[in-house]
């Protein structure tokens, strides 16, 4: 579809005014017509004017093949029951003459002087002077070119009935200074058949009253959105492109195959022009000014003269006339009567004759000799004009709808995108809908009493602009019947027991998306928590697919893919002419489709889960910051079993003495950790001391005795160099062996063997490997739960929710374009980490090997944390998210301009549909408003019907 932004206005309005000029002089002095958009209408009368302009541009196409001998008695013959053709034929023939030497006399003459003796003795000899002239001996070869075409019509498939509506044949005599084959040159060339369907155009003409019948139907909803978005409107546009192709082909064939190639090859030795030029053809269109009767005008009804001629058959010039009228409407009478349409296309008409005149006089007459006369010319001329009324009655259909733009804007004062939209559906749930949608930001906490120590979240960004939105979900809370299973690998399940919601999010696109989605976690200082994505494979297992622990900071942006499946109606269009396996084939694969789009995103908690682990009781780590760090070091890092770090002691004690206890024995696991290091570094240490020894030993000894003593030190000082490349690779080493600065000191003693200078020191530097911490969290993105459910006392089926949704959708009827949406994960991850407190934030980048890692270290933290699933997790929370995608074909101003649909009705029974099935009520009782419900009913009674809906228990 062409967008009414693509419409020159500024060009089109240049050239109605310039034929309004023309239109003054024709009608009345009073009279003032103006372009339709600048007088006061009503919609209806949009459509007449519609109809009329695309009358008066079927009766100029008439108006110009009569020219070409479509007359009235050719008209009436026609069998309009047949599909009717125009059709070109050319051939071209070329016969050699004759070869002829012709010899022409060259500007290049040169003299000679000759001695002459005389008889005489008194005169002397004398001298005479002979001129001579350069003659150039040219061979011509003659050829004689027949050229003939005609334009004929024939119905149906009768080709050799065709009648002859305009033809001519001629021979002409062309000379060229080689001999030519090929191309025009051939013996005889038949160039294939133009042909071009006036099968529409005759279904539009009454030939019995000879008038033109167009009109667009306003009662068929199916075919007819807009004045201009009909299939009449559409149908006259293709017939338009159609007949244009026509005549360019016509264009070329004379411009071309004949003129050009003609006045290319013409070449005698003396000057013998053919009488044309190409110019006196292409250019004829600018010769003669053809006046063009197709525009969009409108009258104040004040100004138009009421006569008798505009509800009865009016005289005309023309081939044909405008149907009579008998409608008398306020719609009909903004625009311009049939009597003054009359006088537009007898001007036309006028026009057409007189350039037609002017040809006949100007180029050579038909009956001559020249491969260009003046029927060439004028089929080219009125082909050229055929190219120009379809342009301006192309631009007058876009008029029409740029009518309606800019009306909306000037009506809403802006032209609206997607985004605005969005903000008013966000502004109308809430003024709707009980509860309405909430944002999509969910606070990572303990609970009411606890601060979070995250957050997150799912964020839309427009394509080419850095500012993220929160989306919109309609949530619901859950008791379920089951804890949620996460397999971690064939022997190990985790339990989760704590919360589950289920969050529904409907998005609108309008044409090709430009937004882009992601997933959003951050953690606070300090705080960690481990974060598991994947789809619910069942009722009760949530199948993952990624697992990161987000702790000190971090924030994590994960892009989410959101893949579009058909609609039911769509899908069940698609397989019913598929045999019945195929049939059963699709419908599983769809419904595996369904389940499969089933988002999950599971968050567990750290520290409550250590306390529960380790036998702490509630709260005991919440300042424990140092000792929370150093478990999940050791669970990770370690993999040091939860046994040897859990509380021993007797029950009764209080919270600091399980806590020193819990302490101590992490403390003695360091102790023991440090104490290995130091082995493994004293090892290492020493093979790097002797690989150094014996290198010195080697250079000493392959040295020369006789060498002087520089030389010898020259030798310590390369191997000095060396040595420092030594030390870097204890100081990697140390960096990986050890985990704090006061257990190194003691281990790197100097080296007393060989006595260096302190450059060469053997002195290892170590630097301490910070815990990875991540940007802070703006206070004002916490969000709490407000607008979620009450939880239910049934659990949901999660994967459930797709195929009933579906089956509503289904049932809802045809103009429900709800489209099931799977959720997933890109490849590649970003992630905002702090190396330590006193540096700035860094971007690094997780691919597929990195995000490989990452969910290794989740999933073994949390098989420690549940001892291997022996333990239940209790402080989680499952958020399951359902998408669903409300597609439009075009942009926002084009669904409304174009495809007369009013966006907002379309989402509110999509809202509807989709919160009924995420929330579990019948739709009816999410209305807030009792006025409002009246007015949705009007719009939607089989979504708001008074009986009891079936819902997502």
């Amino acid at each position: 579809k062409m967008s009414s932004s693509s419409f020159d206005y500024l060009t089109f309005e240049r050239k109605v005014n310039n034929a309004l000029k023309i239109v003054e002089r024709i009608l009345d002095v009073e009279r003032s017509p103006r372009l339709a958009g600048d007088v006061d209408h009503s919609y209806g009368a949009k459509y007449d004017l519609v109809n009329k302009t695309a009358n008066a541009a079927i009766i100029a196409y008439m108006n110009v093949l009569e020219k070409m001998g479509l007359d009235v008695s050719v008209l009436k013959s026609i069998d309009t029951s047949k599909a009717t053709t125009l059709r070109f034929d050319g051939y071209t023939a070329c016969k050699f003459v004759k070869e002829v030497v012709v010899d022409l006399p060259s500007e290049v003459s040169y003299s000679e002087e000759e001695e002459v003796k005389s008889s005489s003795a008194i005169f002397g000899n004398s001298k005479k002077t002979r001129v001579s002239k350069v003659v150039q001996h040219i061979k011509e070869y003659h050829y004689t070119l027949e050229t003939t075409w005609s334009i004929s019509i024939y119905s149906g498939s009768l080709i050799e009935g065709k009648k002859v509506l305009k033809s001519r044949t001629c021979s002409s005599s062309l000379i060229a200074r080689t001999k030519c084959t090929g191309g025009l040159y051939s013996e005889k060339q038949s160039f294939p058949p133009r042909d071009v369907s006036l099968t529409w155009l005759m279904q539009q003409i009454d030939a019995s009253n000879l008038s033109s019948q167009f009109k667009v139907d306003t009662e068929n909803e199916k075919t007819t959105k807009t004045p201009r978005r009909n299939d009449a409107v559409q149908k006259s546009l293709d017939f338009a492109d159609q007949f244009v192709d026509w005549c360019l082909s016509i264009q070329k064939f004379f411009a071309q195959t004949l003129a050009r190639n003609a006045l290319d090859k013409h070449n005698p030795a003396k000057p013998n022009p053919l009488p044309f030029t190409l110019e006196s053809l292409t250019g004829v269109n600018k010769q003669y000014s053809i006046f063009n009767p197709i525009l969009p005008l409108m009258e104040d009804a004040s100004d138009q003269i009421a006569t008798s001629k505009d509800i009865t058959a009016v005289d005309s010039k023309s081939m044909l006339a405008l149907q009579r009228s008998n409608d008398s409407s306020n719609e009909t009478k903004a625009t311009l009567s049939n009597s003054d349409l009359s006088k537009i296309l007898d001007e036309h008409v006028r026009t057409l004759e007189e350039a037609i005149n002017g040809v006949s006089k100007s180029s050579q007459p038909e009956q001559s000799e020249s491969i260009i006369s003046c029927s060439e010319v004028s089929i080219y001329l009125l082909s050229t004009h055929i190219t120009e009324l379809r342009s301006t009655f192309s631009d007058s259909m876009s008029y029409v709808e740029y009518m309606l733009e800019t009306q909306l804007i000037a009506a809403v004062g802006k032209r609206l995108t997607s985004d605005d939209l969005d903000a008013f559906v966000t502004f109308n749930n809430a003024r709707l809908l009980t509860p309405p949608p909430q944002p999509f930001s969910l606070a990572v906490r303990r609970g009411p009493e606890h601060y979070p120590v995250g957050l997150i979240s799912i964020e839309s960004i427009e394509s080419g602009n850095e500012k993220s939105n929160i989306i919109y979900s309609h949530s619901r809370q859950v008791n379920p019947d089951a804890s949620i299973r996460i397999p971690l690998n064939a022997a190990t399940n985790l339990e989760l027991t704590g919360e589950q919601y289920l969050h529904g999010w409907i998005q609108n696109r309008f044409g090709e998306s430009h937004k882009s989605h992601r997933l959003v976690a951050r953690a606070r200082q300090f705080s960690s928590f481990i974060l598991v994505i994947g789809t619910m494979s069942s009722a009760t297992t949530l199948e993952p697919k990624d697992a990161i622990i987000i702790s000190n900071k971090d924030e994590l942006l994960i892009p989410l893919l959101l893949d579009e499946l058909p609609t039911a109606r769509e899908f069940k269009d698609a397989i019913k002419s598929l045999s019945p396996e195929q049939q059963r084939f699709a419908k599983a694969y769809r419904s595996m489709q369904l389940a499969s789009s089933v988002f999950g995103v599971s968050i567990i908690q750290i520290k409550p889960q250590l306390e529960s682990l380790l036998g702490l009781p509630t709260n005991a780590l919440d300042k424990e910051m140092k000792l929370t760090q150093d478990l999940m070091e050791l669970f990770i890092e370690y993999q040091v079993p939860s046994d040897l770090l859990s509380f021993d002691g007797e029950g009764t004690v209080c919270t600091d003495q399980k806590l020193s206890n819990v302490r101590g024995h992490v403390q003695a696991v360091l102790d023991i950790i440090a104490g290995e290091k130091e082995k493994q570094l004293a090892a290492a240490k020493r093979e790097t001391d002797m690989a150094f020894a014996q290198r010195v030993r080697r250079d000493l000894e392959e040295s020369p005795p006789s060498e002087p003593e520089v030389h010898r030190a020259g030798i310590f000082q390369s191997v000095g160099g060396q040595h420092r490349m030594l030390k870097k690779a204890n100081r990697a080493m140390a960096m990986e062996i050890f985990g704090s600065n006061e257990e190194r000191g003691a281990n790197m003693a100097r080296d007393e063997e060989y006595d260096f200078d302190e450059e060469y020191d053997f002195d290892v530097a170590f630097v301490s490997v910070e815990t990875a911490q991540k940007s802070s969290i703006k206070e004002s993105t916490f969000t709490g739960e407000t607008g979620v459910l009450k939880p239910s006392t049934v659990g949901v089926d999660f994967t459930l929710i797709p195929r009933v949704l579906d089956t509503a959708v289904e049932k809802a009827g045809k103009d429900t374009a709800l489209r099931s949406t799977i959720i997933k994960t890109a490849d590649v991850w970003m992630r905002n980490r702090q190396e330590n407190l006193l540096t700035a934030m860094k971007e690094q980048t997780l691919h597929p090997d990195d995000l490989k890692m990452e969910m290794k270290k989740a999933f073994d933290l949390l098989d420690a944390l549940t001892r291997s699933g022996a333990l239940p997790i209790k402080c989680s929370q499952l958020h399951v998210v359902v998408a669903v995608t409300h597609g439009f074909e075009e942009d926002l101003m084009n669904t409304i301009i174009q495809d007369n649909v009013n966006p907002i009705e379309k989402i509110e029974m999509s809202t509807l549909l989709f919160a009924s099935a995420i929330c579990g009520v019948p739709a009816r009782q999410l209305v807030k408003d009792a006025s409002e419900l009246r007015r949705l009913e009007e719009a939607m009674p089989l979504l708001l019907r008074e009986e009891e809906e079936e819902v997502v228990e």
